[in-house]
């Protein structure tokens, strides 16, 4: 059988797959998008939108928001340090996952895109000029391909990037609790770091049930169920059994190589973009996204000056920003009994800008190194 044509075709239909169909799409770009599951599927995520992400959304999301939240909450060592923060404007946005993505994929088909789900990606290849996507249906050729599945990417796997062994463990858990549990949570996204010590837990509350879990920054995801439980009980948190915990890999380092390799870019998880202090990805998904589609068209489709494009906006942006963001991390969660004496002096003002970073009304860069920002 022949291979299908394409002059853009995208593996991975999560915000960072779409949103990169939808801008080339609306562009007059003849693409195509490969999802191995059908939408909408339950995706493991907390389901917290940043104010920042969803000013980079190619459509409004009113219609699947859970619940907005103006207020923000953030522990340190238990009770011993806590800070919080409430905006005129929604600092996060509550979704499902499910509804979100299912909403950008619908526009993505409006916009022309062309969808295969459940399809499988097994391999690519690059040759003549070309570069096709082996599934486990037809071929799909195309003059570039656009790697947007994930922490676990076939395509960069395939495409020759080396695995991403910055990926630290997550677990989450939709929980279902009484009117007075959830109206006690209700409008807050509450963070609670050291538990576990070198991680944090969070509530995000939703329409009709709140979203519980747990990460840790640490590379091993022993005991991470027995810290979920002991955080439902720390907060009072009582839900009918089973719970039904579902867990995931988050990558907050770039994976190994540049994010460009001929013909394939790699974008959001695949190229391990996720923010490394509170392991958040939906917003550099959607930038890297936005930012391969312009980089292809501004290119005229030639693989150097695409990739030379690429490069140097993702250089220029989020990897810079990932930098010093990682900077703010080893602070956070290195040393906690020195991180926990300066936040008692300097935390609250920490904590504002870090949500002036949530909102997008400042970048990481902007906050400059922690030391400064905790005595200055």
């Amino acid at each position: 059988m022949d291979d299908i044509t394409y002059d853009v075709t995208i593996v991975g239909g999560g915000p960072a797959g779409t949103s990169a169909a939808i801008h080339l799409a609306r562009n007059g770009v003849k693409v195509c998008l490969v999802e191995k599951d059908a939408h909408p599927r339950y995706k493991v995520c907390g389901g917290g939108v940043l104010a920042r992400a969803v000013n980079l959304l190619p459509v409004p999301i009113d219609s699947v928001v859970e619940q907005p939240c103006h207020r923000v909450e953030m522990r340190f060592g238990g009770k011993e340090v806590s800070f919080s923060s409430q905006r005129s404007k929604p600092i996060i946005y509550m979704v499902m996952r499910a509804d979100m993505d299912a909403l950008l994929m619908d526009e993505a088909k409006k916009c022309g895109v062309e969808v295969f789900e459940n399809t499988q990606g097994r391999d690519v290849a690059q040759e003549n000029g070309r570069v096709t996507l082996l599934t486990d249906r037809e071929p799909i050729s195309s003059r570039f391909l656009i790697g947007a599945d994930g922490v676990s990417s076939v395509v960069a796997q395939k495409g020759g990037w080396p695995v991403n062994q910055e990926a630290i463990p997550s677990m989450e858990c939709e929980v279902a609790v009484d009117t007075a549990t959830l109206e006690r949570f209700s409008g807050t996204a509450r963070f609670d770091l050291d538990h576990p010590r070198t991680g944090y837990s969070w509530v995000f509350p939703k329409k009709k049930h709140l979203s519980v879990g747990v990460l840790s920054m640490a590379h091993g995801g022993a005991g991470l169920r027995e810290y979920f439980h002991a955080y439902l009980d720390r907060l009072e948190i009582q839900s009918a059994p089973p719970l039904k915990l579902r867990g995931a890999m988050i990558p907050v380092k770039p994976r190994p190589g540049a994010p460009a390799k001929g013909r394939i870019l790699l974008v959001g998880d695949a190229a391990g973009l996720a923010e490394p202090i509170c392991a958040e990805g939906i917003t550099n998904a959607l930038r890297s996204g936005l930012f391969a589609a312009k980089a292809i068209m501004e290119g005229g489709m030639d693989p150097d000056r695409t990739a030379s494009i690429y490069l140097a906006e993702m250089k220029r942006t989020v990897f810079r920003e990932l930098e010093i963001a990682g900077q703010h991390a080893r602070v956070m969660y290195g040393n906690a009994l020195l991180r926990n004496m300066l936040f008692r002096v300097k935390g609250e003002s920490f904590c504002n800008r870090l949500i002036d970073v949530m909102m997008g009304e400042k970048g990481f860069e902007e906050m400059g190194g922690p030391l400064r920002q905790l005595f200055s």
